[in-house]
């Protein structure tokens, strides 16, 4: 047999896996994804893709030990974390650029295993939100381009939350230029309505669905990482909810009411005006 002279144990010490939910599947290739110490702007590393789709980090500043444990094992107390700022670009432009603040070292794939969650409550992966320009064959598409009432100006980084009948409740979120498309997959289709009992599934053409439109919207709440080019995505989801105008100069209000109809995409916008903008604005 032959004989081991040394054994060297590397430890990565971040793997994190992407997620789209309006497919409800991993994004397990055509990301760049870079990584950084949060409050700096470099050294910057690149993460690499494993077998698996996840995009893995090695050589991240300061973890060096954690990667390298001495004689091959670990140490008996916890490694002192620190953060970094992982930025997303999609090379094939289905997904907006995102960028988070993670700890690292995290033991498991992130944010599959995070310590004191509930099972049922872990995330299958980093949300990746689908830019507006996407086309995707199968789903239902709900658009918009969000404009602050106020000042006439995008509504960037807003969040566009969709409850949809018999499909749940999906989320969308502003580029720059305010624009927003949110894909879920079509809901189930309906019998015939008004007759008791129910007659025969209506034709595809006559299928439709309502929806119910809320934003969130909260520019003061936005932090931007050094280096980073867009706000947290932390920040992005956690802002306080916003006001939705049905009508140019009505009443603003929490919610709009609109109806999905199967093979259309639905464009949200405030009546009375011009073009297909729709206003919103803080509470």
């Amino acid at each position: 047999m032959p004989t081991v002279i040394e054994r060297q144990t590397i430890f990565t010490p971040l793997g994190i896996r992407f997620w789209d939910p309006a497919t409800d599947s991993q994004v397990a290739h055509g990301l760049a994804v870079r990584a950084w110490p949060d409050g700096a702007t470099e050294p910057v590393r690149s993460a690499f893709r494993t077998a698996s789709g996840i995009y893995a980090f090695q050589g991240l500043p300061g973890l060096r030990a954690v990667e390298y444990p001495a004689n091959g094992g670990g140490s008996a107390s916890p490694p002192a974390g620190q953060r970094f700022v992982v930025a997303v670009e999609d090379e094939q432009r289905r997904f907006l650029p995102a960028v988070l603040r993670v700890d690292a070292p995290f033991v498991g794939i992130y944010p599959t295993a995070v310590t004191g969650s509930p099972p049922d409550a872990a995330l299958p992966g980093v949300y990746l939100f689908s830019a507006p320009w996407r086309r995707t064959a199968g789903l239902a598409a709900v658009r918009a381009e969000l404009v602050r009432e106020s000042t006439g100006e995008p509504a960037a980084w807003a969040v566009l939350e969709l409850d949809v009948a018999q499909s749940g409740v999906w989320h969308g979120v502003a580029d720059q230029r305010g624009s927003v498309a949110v894909f879920f997959p079509i809901p189930p289709f309906q019998a015939t309505l008004g007759s008791s009992p129910p007659g025969p599934q209506a034709s595809p053409q006559e299928q439709q669905w309502q929806v119910t439109a809320r934003v969130v919207f909260q520019p003061s709440h936005l932090e931007t990482p050094a280096g980073a080019e867009q706000p947290d995505l932390r920040t992005i989801l956690t802002q306080a909810g916003g006001v939705v105008w049905a009508t140019a100069g009505g009443a603003p209000a929490a919610e709009l009411d609109a109806t999905l109809a199967f093979g259309q995409d639905l464009i949200l916008h405030s009546a009375g005006l011009a073009d297909t903008r729709l206003l919103i604005d803080t509470i």
